[in-house]
């Protein structure tokens, strides 16, 4: 195993054991408590922004409170309310179903999260730019089939466009079809470059005829 290996069984360990220690439904009512307060924040808005903006008189500072102060005095108290509900849990009779799921829990979230992680290198980083430890990792296959599996559920918004099939798209170089273009080029001869006409010289003639057209000329007169 190399470090790419090492760091995702320790990541997704690390998540399964945190889990088991909290328990399955405190896990999963903290995921509610911060769903909650965002939607709480969202439809609160208006009503909190409202109320705020007639004291600070600071439309950035005030949407900084209707935001922020919502969501965190949204995320305490549902916070307060899952922690009743888990510890009542905790103490009955379902513990150990509790923290197996826990753990179960633990386990699809670590994997979730290096899936995510993955399915950013892989959205700009090409395989061929990658380093040889990370194309050469046991865990990497598994790991662009999260990728894949997540990048199926996002909105079309938040997809992001895999790198490798960018690389697999792009023509593969064929060295008979570059000789061919490079022997043609040769052979056609480079048009001579375009030049303006040059004005005519006058006509020259002998001196005796000059001497004779001036005395003519000078009969005339």
């Amino acid at each position: 195993m190399n470090p790419l290996d090492l760091g995702v069984i320790a990541f997704v360990a690390l998540s399964a054991i945190f889990a088991f220690a909290r328990g399955f439904v405190r896990e999963a009512l903290s995921i509610v408590a911060w769903v909650g307060a965002a939607v709480i924040t969202l439809y609160a808005f208006n009503p909190v922004f409202a109320a705020v903006e007639p004291l600070v008189h600071n439309p950035l500072l005030t949407e900084l409170i209707a935001i922020g102060g919502t969501f965190i005095v949204s995320l305490i108290v549902l916070t307060i309310l899952t922690g009743f509900i888990a510890r009542s849990v905790r103490g009955s009779a379902l513990s150990p179903i509790d923290r197996t799921l826990g753990f179960v829990f633990g386990l699809a979230r670590g994997a979730a999260l290096v899936s995510l992680a993955y399915l950013a290198l892989d959205s700009f980083v090409q395989p061929s730019e990658r380093p040889s430890w990370m194309r050469e990792a046991k865990s990497a296959p598994y790991l662009a089939q999260g990728a894949d599996m997540l990048r199926t559920v996002l909105p079309e918004s938040l997809k992001m466009k895999s790198a490798s099939a960018a690389e697999e798209a792009r023509p593969a170089p064929d060295p008979a079809r570059d000789a061919d273009r490079a022997m043609r080029a040769l052979a056609t001869p480079a048009a001579p470059p375009a030049t303006s006409p040059q004005p005519a010289a006058p006509p020259q003639y002998p001196t005796n005829e000059r001497r004779e057209m001036d005395r003519l000329i000078g009969n005339q007169r």
